[in-house]
């Protein structure tokens, strides 16, 4: 499921190296902000005229011709970009920081298998199931072997013998990922 069929969910959902750490809560609540700018949208346009007004007053008052307007212009785009150099050279190295960090969670959910697809989920137990079958099955052969060659019951008990700190993980009864998510507004488990 995503939300965007262009960009996989693992470089949807989250975190990215490159992506600025503010994207993914802004995606996390843009039904709401699309909401409240729909709303606030003709508040706004009235309150920029009104505001726009004084101003536009005032530049054809003070910047006569043309060329004046130009320069206040690029004067206030100066302004503006040396208000984002100070504000960039104040906070790249914290936003670096905080990208990494935000791409290595991804980074171990998509190790953990978060963004596996249920068949994919299934064939890598199946998988694994089918590894530990043919792995308990040789050891079973090995002690069958050693046992029968030996015509020995205890030395059968022996290689039966369970070493506790050499046990393998058991693997989790259900996993989760992002497909079991409910996804949209009208699916039932999301309400």
């Amino acid at each position: 499921y995503t939300y965007q069929p262009s960009i996989p969910d693992k470089h949807f959902n989250i975190g990215h190296w490159n992506y600025a750490p503010i994207t993914l809560w802004l995606r996390a609540r843009r039904p709401a902000m699309e909401r409240v700018l729909g709303d606030v949208w003709s508040t706004l346009k009235c309150a920029a005229t009104t505001a726009t007004a004084p101003v536009v007053a005032t530049v054809d008052a003070n910047l006569p011709g043309f060329g004046y307007k130009v320069l206040g212009v690029v004067g206030a785009l100066l302004g503006y970009n040396l208000f984002v150099m100070y504000v960039t050279n104040r906070t790249e190295a914290w936003m670096l920081l905080e990208k990494l960090r935000l791409y290595s969670v991804g980074d171990e959910l998509v190790h953990k298998g978060f963004f596996m697809s249920d068949a994919e989920d299934a064939d890598t137990r199946q998988e694994a199931c089918g590894h530990t079958a043919e792995r308990l099955e040789g050891l079973w052969a090995e002690a069958l072997a050693d046992a029968t060659q030996a015509r020995s019951f205890d030395r059968l008990c022996v290689h039966l013998e369970v070493d506790p700190s050499h046990l393998p993980a058991l693997p989790q009864p259900i996993s989760w990922r992002f497909s079991m998510m409910p996804y949209g507004r009208d699916d039932p488990d999301a309400k």
